[in-house]
């Protein structure tokens, strides 16, 4: 009997090489397609001239920059390409909303993009105002791409202290 060697069973671990067609015919031709495949799927992403294809990870959103002032807070927010009918500033609530759309206006017929990352479609961003924001002065413009958004603070309320 020995060290019965010849009834041993090996597994394929990540460093081995890949199944002849001795070993099994059906695993040999599964691996090949799916590396086909792999090498197909490959291709599309990188296009045929080599250049990669990145997608962004989520909806898109623009970027927004708060700052403070001794009168207010200000929110600015990257918006170019996005026209001041396609924006829309409002409060609800406790909640400041920025809504629009970045649309894709290229139709340009015998284009051939190598690389795109910029990114289209709608977004919302949403905001807890504190209670230090006076929601009914809030104020908006857009200028060049950057939409500003004044939340000015509210006023101290002065109270009369009297006495009897």
């Amino acid at each position: 009997m020995g060290s019965g060697s010849g009834n041993l069973v090996k597994f394929p671990t990540p460093h081995s090489p890949l199944p002849t067609p001795k070993a099994g015919m059906k695993h040999y031709r599964l691996l090949n397609d799916l590396a086909a495949l792999e090498q197909q799927l490959t291709q599309m992403v990188k296009g045929a001239n080599g250049f990669s294809v990145e997608h962004p990870a989520g909806a898109w959103s623009p970027s927004v920059d708060i700052y403070e002032t001794p009168a207010s807070f200000v929110l600015t927010a990257e918006v170019p390409g996005v026209s001041l009918d396609e924006l829309d500033v409002k409060v609800v609530d406790d909640t400041l909303i920025l809504r629009g759309e970045r649309r894709w206006e290229r139709d340009v017929q015998g284009e051939n993009f190598h690389r795109l990352e910029s990114a289209y479609g709608k977004f919302e961003r949403t905001f807890k105002l504190s209670q230090q924001i006076d929601a009914d002065r809030i104020t908006a413009e857009l200028q060049r791409g950057l939409l500003k958004v004044v939340l000015p603070k509210r006023a101290a309320r002065q109270i009369e202290i009297t006495s009897e």
